[in-house]
């Protein structure tokens, strides 16, 4: 076990001094080793987030509350330090005072194999003498996510596991997308039956599947992956080279500009299987926004691209967990078959929405592969895993006859 991780404890809160993690024999200048302590303290006293900012106290985020960390507050010097260690270039604040915002993972050494990840962003913000950094730290969990975590059924995850093709998980910032295209790749990765390679792209990696049996015994499947940023400049040249690596699948964490949804679309139309996120509240929605990338005279002609590619698209939203802590995720889908693409082609890209939401509304118990949010939310709330309060934010107000439908 590393030295840092060695004296690392669970700290615990003092109310008397409104809630602080009051950290044993602090130090007057904080060291790099010091930082990792106090990272891995508020680590194992189970916080979700810690923000260290220039002349303010560290914070730490447990069960939604946050808790100041120490005695005192951090110098600029000192935040700078902490960032060119995890940034892990000794130029890291000339970045952001050059307006750079920095997302990127940070990664401590606990020993004997294991490790605690962390996705990163610093920003530039003001500073008591001017200009200041503010480093957000989310805690990734350990373990990489399987189906039963992601809550995804077996049906579920055989239509997103189709042999090409592009397969979009949508939602907002903290839905749970890169939860649930880890679980999937790591179906993928322990399906003994077809050895893969996989590419992932992300921005920055959350999970790095070190712990899933098949990576760590060198069974023939295998992920490569490359940091947006630090591995390679893009997503899209990271899927372009991606094409050069004769890969099975191609995960790209978000699909966020035009060229990147171009070479998206070019490797599920070149018979790679891609994964991607986008930010939507529905599936028409995103893929109304899948189209909007494009250029309007050019629209017409990638929709074609995009009908041909597309096998399934989930929205999905994490909602509290009714009368106990943690979420459960609520999804709406669709699968697109061979009939539904060569439909969605044979009308104009203004259709599509009225068209797909008429697929989803259509779907029922007896069509697992399409379900509306509304049938989500209330099949959620029927089984009393959510609050109705939390299910009227998200499909409006709810009366009994719509429960006994569900």
């Amino acid at each position: 076990m590393t030295n840092e991780a060695r004296r690392a404890r669970a700290l615990e809160i003092d109310p008397s001094n409104g809630g602080c993690l009051l950290l044993p024999n602090e130090p007057p200048r904080i060291s790099l080793d010091d930082f990792k302590r106090l990272l891995m303290s508020c680590v194992y006293s189970g916080a979700s987030d810690v923000t260290i900012q220039s002349d303010q106290q560290p914070r730490a985020e447990i069960s939604g509350l946050l808790h100041r960390v120490g005695r005192r507050p951090w110098s600029p010097t000192e935040v700078d330090a902490v960032l060119a260690e995890t940034f892990q270039a000794p130029n890291a604040s000339a970045e952001i005072k050059g307006l750079r915002i920095l997302d990127f993972s940070y990664e401590i050494n606990l020993g004997e194999g294991g490790k605690q990840r962390f996705r990163v962003n610093a920003t530039g913000v003001h500073g008591f003498d001017g200009f200041g950094v503010e480093i957000t730290f989310r805690v990734l969990p350990r373990t990489t996510p399987d189906l039963a975590f992601a809550d995804i059924s077996e049906a579920e995850a055989e239509a997103m596991s189709p042999r090409s093709g592009l397969v979009v998980v949508a939602g907002a910032t903290g839905s749970g997308k890169s939860a649930t295209l880890a679980a999937l790749a790591r179906r993928h990765l322990e399906n003994s039956a077809r050895p893969v390679k996989i590419v992932d792209l992300q921005a920055p990696i959350e999970y790095a599947f070190c712990d899933i049996a098949p990576i760590r015994s060198g069974s023939p499947s295998i992920v490569g992956q490359s940091e947006i940023g630090r591995h390679v400049e893009s997503f899209a040249a990271g899927v372009r080279s991606a094409l050069r690596r004769k890969p099975h699948i191609v995960i790209v964490g978000e699909a966020r500009d035009l060229p990147t949804v171009s070479a998206a679309l070019e490797a599920s139309l070149t018979g790679h299987l891609v994964y991607t996120t986008t930010h939507a509240g529905s599936v028409a929605e995103g893929v109304r926004r899948l189209l909007a990338v494009f250029p309007a005279k050019e629209r017409a002609m990638r929709a074609g691209d995009l009908a041909a590619s597309l096998r399934f698209f989930s929205v999905q939203h994490l909602v509290a967990k009714s009368g106990g802590s943690g979420r459960v995720p609520v999804r709406e889908y669709l699968s697109f078959d061979d009939p539904f693409r060569e439909s969605l082609a044979s009308v104009p890209p203004s259709e599509w929405p009225r068209k797909i939401k008429d697929a989803i509304e259509s779907g029922g118990a007896d069509r697992p592969l399409r379900q509306s949010l509304r049938r989500a939310v209330l099949d959620r709330l029927k089984s009393k895993a959510i609050a109705r309060r939390d299910a009227a934010r998200l499909i409006g107000d709810i009366d009994e006859s719509a429960m006994e439908d569900a």
